[in-house]
């Protein structure tokens, strides 16, 4: 039970002089009593004072552990959240590798094709299969995927670049890539075409539109005419292409030049 102090009697008062002198005496007599409960409370108190401050100290301790900790748990979090975005990043890199390597086999498989219609046209040419056929089905000049009815055993396979053009009108023509070629059916996936209209009667082969023939070039200045054997050429002016034939240069001894006073 905390330390307490007992109360004082009524103090004598000088406005009550028939009970001055008991109650001085009470009053005074309790002074040795207050004395040593005073001094017990404040000794309880100095020690509640110390358990306060270690109390204190104790707190202060904690606490300072408790923001150690919370800062090693968002470095954790931190470290976390930059495991996660690496994850997140080789997941990133996983899918691009893999549309990579998608598209890698694609390409692949392209090129097989077009080495396997490569090597159809390469064995159709040793074996002297034709390259051209005529068609009189009706097609309506435009792009899209055409069918026409052609020669069997041609040598049109899918990718082949086909150009089909009207018999004696070359203004009318279209021009794709093969799809298909099975039997006597022959269906090109058509994206230019030139005219308008309908033809029905069709000169068909491997290629491209005919291109226009290119301007003739200006003829080269050349080397100039003459010159005897062992004749070089030389500049004879800074212009391009100013040159003309001369003799080789003699060598003169050096001798010959001390002799007669050059050096």
């Amino acid at each position: 039970m905390p330390a307490q102090i007992t109360a004082f009697p009524t103090p004598p008062s000088t406005n009550d002089p028939a009970n001055f002198n008991t109650r001085a005496d009470a009053f005074l007599g309790q002074m040795p009593t207050f004395v040593t409960e005073t001094n017990a409370l404040s000794t309880e108190v100095y020690g509640l004072a110390v358990q306060v401050t270690a109390d204190k100290a104790a707190a202060a301790a904690s606490a300072a552990t408790a923001t150690a900790k919370a800062t090693q748990a968002a470095d954790q979090v931190g470290l976390a959240a930059a495991q996660v975005t690496l994850a997140a990043g080789q997941v990133t890199l996983a899918a691009g590798q893999v549309t990579l390597a998608t598209t890698q086999a694609g390409i692949a498989t392209t090129k097989a094709s077009e080495a396997v219609a490569t090597l159809t046209q390469i064995q159709n040419v040793a074996s002297g299969v034709s390259f051209s056929t005529k068609s009189l089905t009706a097609n309506t000049l435009g792009t899209g995927t055409k069918t026409w009815t052609v020669d069997a055993n041609e040598s049109f396979v899918e990718g082949m670049p086909i150009y089909a053009v009207a018999q004696g009108d070359p203004t009318k023509f279209m021009v794709g890539v093969c799809t298909s070629y099975a039997g006597a059916t022959l269906t090109v996936a058509v994206t230019q075409a030139g005219g308008s209209g309908s033809v029905s009667n069709w000169n068909i082969s491997i290629g491209g539109v005919p291109g226009v023939q290119g301007v003739q070039g200006i003829p080269g200045i050349g080397t100039p005419t003459g010159g005897a054997k062992g004749y070089l050429l030389k500049k004879k002016s800074t212009s391009d292409f100013d040159f003309e034939w001369a003799p080789e240069p003699v060598e003169v001894p050096v001798a010959y030049l001390m002799k007669h006073g050059v050096f």
